[in-house]
């Protein structure tokens, strides 16, 4: 009886039956959402990284390596256009917002017209919420049905394998389109310019393939090595059913990317043929999630024109704020060099354009400006004076002093795990004079390049040097201790001979962070002292009147090397006058204490 009395608990009855029904069709909804949320967490874990072929595997990136030098790189709108932190960087202030994602200005006007229409700001983000994830339901539906029907035929053989590559693909397409932005520099009359979900077709650019050995292609015309760029080899991604063209007009490019005195602006010619590109009409063969940073070479065998590389690329990788080192991209077919080992240094990995089977779909794309651009090259015509010191003190005079050139030769030879720490456990008895050789060097295939300037005499002044070196080396160990007045003028100095070609690039700079003195002719190699320690070395450039060129007084000044010019006649230097030069410099640092 007890038992016939318990309540009913079934579905019966008109009002219970109605709640019943409706918590069935609620707890029907959420347990769609959790699968389908499953399936799409699913699905993003199967398409990342992986998928990539070798060439273009993801990793994190190198961190930045702590720097005593570093400042932050934050544009300042006040900041005086004349002012030496302009002109080394931070001086890319005019924003030019090319393009935008799509979702951002429609909520702005989704938003006007929804409330003109007196709907709420409540009302209005709930109904856009559901929309988007009915859509996103929707496809994520649809994507697992497909991906059970290839999933039934994958033990097909061949057919199966053809499915599971078709998937791939699918996996790798972008799902946002992107944006394009430049920042221009009123001082160097360039931009840095970035763009998100973009594409590059390899084949859309003219050029050879790149990164070959130079005995390979020693019949190669120099020009197959430029790239020539067809239209949309770069396309950025914009809506679905958007329109195709041309992101930039004559107007706004001549604005933001000028040619100047450059004949054959590559990167103004890349910029030209940027088209956009419907999300829904890309396809990619490969998609590289990390930051890239393009850039193309002209004198890539030329350590001076490499430095300028070097140093656009690192500009550019600050000025956009980048957590990490980037890739790099090499839009153009030069082959393999020298130089490449600090390329591989100082970013996260590298790849030439025409390595790439397209479309190659990037994330995050920057353009980094030609190296004749930068305040390296530039600045050599501009009138402003700018003395290199600590960061903390040109913070104080941001005008006429900057500390970027230093922080630069410090990324550098960090890069190599080289810094002043490491060179101060060397033998601190040992006084190294580096004297930089002239050397003749392939420039590019079918050109021999032989130094603009050339010391006829450059073996006897070697030889000079060494005996200079015996005469005012301090006795060795065993013989009768000097004084310390008789000390400072003798010495235990050793001459470096200069054949950096010879060299890797991790050797050079451990020679030149190591040399209190570098002597040289004019030429490219007296650019490593951008790598020299500031206030302990010296440099002596033997310059001839036929072939005035202040480079690397400007790059010394720049730097806050102490720099020494010794004007030549007809080529030929007095080696008695270099000796003087030389001991001259030498007593110099002795007496400012940089010689212990």
């Amino acid at each position: 009886m007890a038992f016939s009395q318990m309540p009913q608990t079934g579905c019966r009855g008109g009002g219970v039956r109605k709640r019943c029904w409706l918590r069935r069709v609620v707890a029907a909804i959420v347990l769609l959402n959790v699968g389908q949320l499953i399936v799409f967490f699913l699905h993003a874990g199967e398409s990342g990284d992986n998928e990539l072929p070798n060439t273009m595997r993801q990793s994190p990136g190198k961190q930045w390596p702590q720097l005593r030098s570093f400042t932050l790189w934050t544009a300042k709108p006040d900041l005086d256009l004349r002012s030496c932190e302009a002109l080394f960087g931070n001086g890319f202030t005019q924003p030019f917002y090319l393009l935008e994602p799509e979702s951002r200005p429609r909520l702005r006007r989704a938003k006007h017209r929804g409330f003109t229409r007196g709907r709420s700001a409540f009302g209005f983000v709930l109904a856009r919420l559901v929309g988007a994830w009915t859509k996103l339901v929707l496809k994520q539906a649809v994507h697992a049905a497909k991906e059970l029907n290839n999933s039934s035929r994958f033990l097909n053989g061949t057919e199966g394998r053809a499915v599971q590559r078709l998937d791939r693909n699918r996996r790798l397409q972008p799902q946002h389109d992107g944006l394009f932005q430049c920042f221009r520099s009123p001082v160097l009359h360039t931009s840095v310019c970035e763009g998100t979900h973009m594409v590059m077709y390899p084949k859309k650019i003219k050029m050879s393939k790149g990164g070959e050995r130079l005995n390979s292609v020693m019949e190669r015309n120099a020009a197959e090595e430029l790239p020539y760029f067809t239209s949309g080899a770069f396309q950025v991604m914009v809506p679905e059913n958007g329109e195709r063209q041309p992101l930039l007009n004559k107007k706004m490019l001549d604005r933001i990317m000028p040619q100047g005195d450059v004949r054959e602006h590559t990167l103004h010619h890349l910029l030209e043929q940027i088209r956009t590109i419907p999300l829904d009409e890309v396809t990619c063969a490969q998609r590289v999630s990390q930051p890239t940073l393009v850039v193309t070479r002209f004198e890539h065998m030329n350590l001076f024109h490499t430095i300028t590389d070097w140093y656009s690329a690192y500009m550019t990788a600050r000025v956009v704020n980048l957590k990490r080192r980037p890739r790099l991209l090499f839009v153009d077919g030069h082959c393999q060099s020298p130089m490449d080992d600090g390329w591989q240094a100082m970013f996260s990995g590298m790849n030439f354009a025409r390595h790439l089977t397209g479309p190659v779909c990037f994330d995050h794309l920057i353009f980094a400006p030609l190296g004749y651009d930068t305040p390296l090259f530039r600045g050599q015509d501009l009138e402003v004076s700018c003395t290199g010191n600590l960061p903390m003190d040109a913070d104080m005079d941001s005008e006429h002093r900057t500390g970027r050139l230093r922080e630069f030769g410090e990324m550098f030879t960090a890069s190599f795990n080289l810094s002043k720490d490491t060179v101060s456990t060397k033998d601190s008895t040992i006084v190294k004079v580096l004297f930089v050789r002239q050397e003749e060097y392939v420039a590019y295939p079918q050109h021999l390049k032989r130094p603009e300037f050339h010391l006829r005499n450059e073996e006897e002044v070697f030889e000079a040097l060494m005996t200079w070196a015996t005469i005012r080396s301090r006795p060795r160990a065993g013989q009768q201790k000097l004084s310390l007045e008789e000390s400072r003028g003798k010495l235990n100095i050793t001459i470096t001979n200069g054949l950096l070609s010879h060299m890797s690039m991790q050797e050079q700079l451990q020679i030149v962070q190591e040399s209190a003195i570098i002597i040289g002719a004019h030429g490219a190699g007296l650019s490593h002292l951008l790598f020299a320690r500031p206030g302990k070395t010296a440099i002596l450039e033997l310059t001839s009147p036929d072939f005035q060129c202040p480079d690397f007084q400007k790059l010394a000044q720049w730097n806050g090397i102490q720099y020494h010019a010794m004007e030549l006649e007809d080529s030929v230097a007095d080696c008695s006058e270099v000796m003087y030069y030389i001991d001259f410099i030498l007593n110099d640092l002795i007496w400012k204490e940089a010689i212990p």
